[in-house]
């Protein structure tokens, strides 16, 4: 399922399950965290700060990320029930807690991170072969039972490129109109183009109060 576990003490959880954020002086993972497990079942004698040795601190973004695992050499995959044993001790310690899912919709950690969720976000681009990608899942969800899919889910649409089709953004957003409580178009960035840790401060002013409207309607949805 998550790709990452990004958390937050005061706008972010602790990171979904993924490889992003800002290196840490360890390299411990998901994986890692789960084998020692153990040391947190005290809850009067665990601390915050014990997890120190696996989550990744982002600094002055004030958040820190529990990063999945991505070494080639390691098989298996999170099953639902070690999701929710890895949710639960964060939601001791954090109060915002932001899943990066991936896509694998079949894999069952992923079905459990959807519904433990108080608030979906489907994230796509403007783009023909990726637009819609977003509504499978969606489709994929109201077949396996989720109820209430609109209510709790908003949609996030990123241009690809400094010029896109309008009249396929436009249908792309009357879509996801129809299916989630919101849509919010994001606009391209060179910034962001590398794919690595945000450089905020190079980010466009249009870059910001976009995104700054998209978070705003998320947080209004809770």
């Amino acid at each position: 399922m998550a790709a990452e576990w990004s958390r937050g003490t005061t706008t972010r959880p602790a990171a979904p399950w993924a490889s992003g954020g800002t290196r840490s002086t360890h390299r411990n993972t998901t994986r890692e965290l789960l084998e020692d497990l153990e040391r947190f079942s005290d809850v009067y004698q665990s601390r915050i700060g014990d997890l120190g040795a696996f989550v990744r601190s982002q600094g002055d973004a004030h958040f820190d990320v529990l990063a999945s695992d991505e070494r080639p050499d390691v098989t298996g995959t999170i099953r639902a029930e070690d999701y929710l044993a890895v949710h639960r001790l964060l939601e001791r310690f954090y109060r915002i807690l932001l899943i990066d899912t991936g896509n694998n919709m079949r894999a069952e950690n992923w079905l459990a991170a959807a519904e433990s969720a108080d608030l979906l976000v489907v994230t796509s681009t403007v783009r023909e072969d990726t637009g819609y990608s977003g509504l499978w899942m969606l489709d994929a969800l109201q077949d396996a039972g989720y109820a209430d899919l609109k209510h709790k889910t908003v949609t996030v649409l990123s241009d690809p490129s400094p010029t896109v089709d309008d009249k396929l953004a436009a249908d792309l957003v009357d879509v996801y109109e129809q299916r989630t409580r919101a849509v919010y178009r994001v606009p391209y960035d060179p910034a962001l183009v590398a794919g690595s840790v945000v450089p905020y401060a190079q980010l466009s002013k249009a870059t910001r109060q976009s995104w700054l409207r998209a978070v705003a309607g998320m947080a209004e949805a809770l």
